[in-house]
């Protein structure tokens, strides 16, 4: 039995990320109601005023790519937590890697980050707002338009070709812990 399933939509139409995409109630902006997880391949540039940690803000840090994947995870709960949205976050990041590995692509997780080598291959935020936690965690695909600053690593280089496919797997694979959480937390007898 699935209790709070999480709705996976793939956008056909390529999406640049300024950050605003985090905004609650962004998914339903786009007919797509309820616990989701919508996936898009575009560009990255955040805008100051989208920029979620505090301490990229305050070091000015570019957070940008030329060609990423992009996951757009909302789920509801009253009240929204931001605890619940980190450890969302992390439960993306874990499932991302396993997916990772399938495809023959060894990746080290350091917190929210994955790692290929000394390159960091994603970025990711969490927050919480009235209603729902957000995630958006994204995948570089190709090596161009990252700040020069940061030592990257890319799907294009790692022979990664179905990038959608891919995506469809990582988000697949997070509504399967999710549900399987779910689930589990309606048969356990509370203490």
């Amino acid at each position: 039995m699935v209790i709070n399933s999480i709705l996976v939509k793939i956008l056909p139409e390529s999406l640049d990320y300024d950050g605003s995409q985090i905004e609650p109630l962004w998914a339903y902006s786009r007919g797509i109601q309820g616990n989701s997880i919508v996936v898009f391949r575009g560009a990255m540039d955040i805008l100051d005023a989208n920029v979620k940690d505090l301490e990229d803000l305050k070091n000015k840090k570019a957070i940008r790519g030329g060609d990423m994947l992009h996951f757009i995870v909302e789920r509801f709960d009253s009240p929204a937590s931001m605890r619940l949205a980190y450890f969302m976050q992390r439960m993306l990041v874990v499932c991302a890697k396993d997916v990772l590995r399938r495809h023959g692509i060894e990746s080290k997780r350091e917190g929210d980050d994955l790692f290929v080598g000394t390159g960091k291959l994603t970025v990711s935020i969490a927050t919480a707002g009235i209603s729902s936690e957000k995630v958006h965690f994204g995948i570089n695909i190709s090596c161009e338009g990252t700040p020069p600053d940061v030592r990257v690593a890319c799907l294009d280089p790692l022979g990664i070709k179905d990038v959608m496919g891919l995506a469809g797997e990582i988000a697949t694979a997070f509504t399967v812990e999710m549900d399987d959480i779910e689930s589990d937390m309606v048969k356990t007898r509370s203490l």
